[in-house]
This record gives structure tokens, C-alpha cells and sequence, in this order.
């Protein structure tokens, strides 16, 4: 496919980053059943399920992976699950560790290095139908946690997983934090600690044996991480959460035939880490000029979701 195209009046970063989370599209329809996920410490998580009415067994099935503060219907995942319906493929959308519907599931929360908690996710999968190829789409923080699985696959090989495609991946968690800080994407911060400091209040009031934790009210996102999701995880600190969930020390050993594909000019994903990268063979990244975060909307006679549907045909056409 040829690089992303804004439409000249959509280049502003920011602007492509609301339109791609806001702006309506052709959504997937309800799932037709939900599976528990077993995580093997007494939480669990969901999927899931929609099936194409003729798919049958050896058919390719997709694991579709929210990013931060999402869940199953989030836009971008419930648009691509629909794309894939439309082609033949059955599809799992993942409610993360104490994400969406599963939040009274686990005592912990998801995080940017619970490479584990998918790899429970395909297990399942491959129980359903062991002769089907899986492949993953994951965007954003969901897509770190996809690259880390693919890196550790290397040595530790799960039957049935054949793909991974990511979207704005935030490969160095430290750099993306940073970034986040700026005045510029204060807008961004304030949303994402809004909505996880309410995950976490609604989980303290299912879990009330918790320690109980208070969040004071010029929270960041840094300050978040350092107050909750580092000892809530065993982490040492947000310092320390960054650098050992970070997928971009692992991606040189990812021998999965791997798509990336981010914008440079995403307001909150480093850039730099990608332009540092040595790709291994089958890793491709691709570096569009223009996108936002999660965005790439153009017009070309109606609304294009560029990222998604590139995503999409590179996992059909393998």
C-alpha cells in the first residue's frame, strides 16, 4: 500500500488523533459469546467472541488488543474486528486484566508489560480451534504488550500464533512519558489519569480489602504510575515500570513476521526509539510522516482509516 495521505486540512497531529478515536465508522457488531480467561493468580479477563457465519476450523483467528484506559468496543478495535468479519475471520476482542467488562474479575490491574496475560488469551484461542492460525492487531499501550509477546515467543514458542501487527506502539514506556508531560498533550494526561484514577476507585470499591489509596488532585500520569500501577505491580517505582515493560530492549529477537506501524508525528509516542531500532528480518516498520496517535483519517470519496486497514490487508495477504 502507498504511505498515509492526509487530506490537507488533516495534517494537524492532534486533530488526527481525535478523529481517529471520535469520528463514527462501521463498528463490529455485539459479540456472540464471552470467554473467561484464567490467569493463573485467581484474576481472569474476557473475550470477546464474533464469528463469520461460514468460518470453519483452520480458518485464521484474530486477537484484537485495546490501548490505555480502553477496553473490547473501543473505536479502533470494534472497526477493525468488523473488517475482519467482513473477510472471513473470526475474531477475539480482549478486555484486559480488570479492563471494560472485567473489571470485577481481577485485583490487579493490566499494564504495558503483561506479555503473559495474552499469552493465556492465545492459549484459549488455540484450545477453540488447535488447527487455526492466530494472529494479533494491538494499538497503543495494547501493542507494546503484543511486541513484548512476540520478542518472548522466540524462546518460549505459543502454538498457533503466526502474526502480530501493531499500531503507535510506545516501545520506550520512560521517552512516551516524557513526551506526555509537554504543555502541548497536558489535555491528553489530564484524560488518561481521569479514567484510570476512576478504574481504580471502582476496583477499590469491589475489592475493598485493597489498600485503600489517595489520589491527590494535580495527579500526572508519571504520578499515577509511581503511586499505583509500580507497587500495585511489583515494580519499584514508575522509573522501574518503564524500563522492564518497555518493549524496545526484546524487539531483536522477534522472528514473528511482525508489522509496526507508527506516525512521527504522534503527539505522545517517542519517535526517536523507532529511528534507533535495528530490525530484525521479519519485523517491518513502517514510519508515516503524518497520523497522530491512532489516527491516519483520510478522504478519499468517504473516511479511510489508513492504519487499520493497512493492518488488516498485511495480515490477509501473508
Amino acid at each position: 500500500m502507498s504511505e498515509f495521505r492526509p487530506h490537507p486540512w488533516l495534517r494537524n497531529p492532534h486533530l488526527q488523533t481525535v478523529l481517529g478515536a471520535f469520528l463514527p465508522g462501521k463498528f463490529c457488531p455485539p459479540p456472540q459469546r464471552r470467554l473467561r480467561v484464567e490467569l493463573g493468580d485467581g484474576d481472569a479477563l474476557l473475550l470477546h467472541e464474533n464469528r463469520p457465519r461460514h468460518w470453519q476450523p483452520g480458518q485464521p483467528m484474530t486477537l484484537l488488543v485495546h490501548g490505555l484506559t480502553g477496553c473490547h468496543a473501543s473505536t479502533h478495535i470494534s472497526r477493525m474486528a468488523e473488517s475482519l468479519l467482513a473477510l472471513g475471520v473470526r475474531t477475539f476482542r480482549i478486555d484486559l486484566r480488570g479492563a471494560g467488562a472485567g473489571l470485577a474479575l481481577a485485583r490487579q490491574t493490566y499494564h504495558a508489560g503483561r506479555s503473559h496475560d495474552l499469552r493465556c488469551a492465545i492459549r484459549v484461542m488455540h484450545a477453540e480451534s488447535p488447527t487455526s492460525p492466530i494472529w494479533i492487531i494491538a494499538v497503543s499501550l495494547g501493542a507494546n504488550m503484543a511486541l513484548k509477546l512476540a520478542a518472548e515467543a522466540a524462546t518460549d514458542p505459543l502454538p498457533g500464533l503466526q502474526r502480530v501487527a501493531v499500531i503507535n506502539p510506545p516501545i520506550d514506556l520512560a521517552r512516551c512519558a516524557q513526551l506526555i508531560m509537554l504543555p502541548k498533550n497536558r489535555l491528553y494526561e489530564r484524560r488518561f489519569t481521569r479514567d484510570l484514577v476512576r478504574d481504580a476507585l471502582r476496583r477499590q470499591r469491589l475489592f475493598p480489602d485493597l489498600p485503600p489509596v489517595n489520589f491527590p488532585r494535580d495527579l500526572t500520569l508519571i504520578g499515577f504510575d509511581d503511586l499505583y500501577t509500580a507497587p500495585r505491580n511489583g515494580f519499584r517505582d514508575a522509573a522501574d515500570y518503564y524500563r522492564r515493560a518497555s518493549s524496545f530492549p526484546l524487539l531483536g529477537q522477534i522472528k514473528l513476521p511482525t508489522l509496526m506501524v507508527t506516525a512521527r508525528d504522534d503527539p505522545f509516542i517517542a519517535i526517536e526509539p523507532f529511528e534507533e531500532l535495528k530490525c530484525p528480518p521479519n519485523l517491518i516498520l513502517e514510519i508515516q510522516p503524518f497520523g497522530g496517535h491512532v489516527g491516519f483519517v483520510s478522504w478519499e470519496g468517504g473516511i479511510v482509516r489508513w492504519a487499520e486497514r493497512r493492518v488488516v490487508h498485511w495480515l490477509v495477504a501473508q
